[in-house]
């Protein structure tokens, strides 16, 4: 496998994966939110995919 399709692989799967969380993130209400943006490690997933949490 070339770096270039590695690359492309690698985008595909992060973008699946922001997109499933941010699925996730829409289904749920706020004071599922709220409980879940508490746990650091949740939030920080959530930013490092790029998930819209406002």
């Amino acid at each position: 496998m070339k770096k270039t399709e590695l690359t492309a692989a690698v985008d595909a799967c992060v973008e699946a994966t922001r997109q499933a969380l941010q699925t996730l993130w829409d289904s749920i209400n706020q004071g599922q939110r709220k409980q879940l943006l508490k746990r650091p490690d949740i939030a920080q997933l959530l930013s490092r995919y790029g998930v819209e949490t406002e």
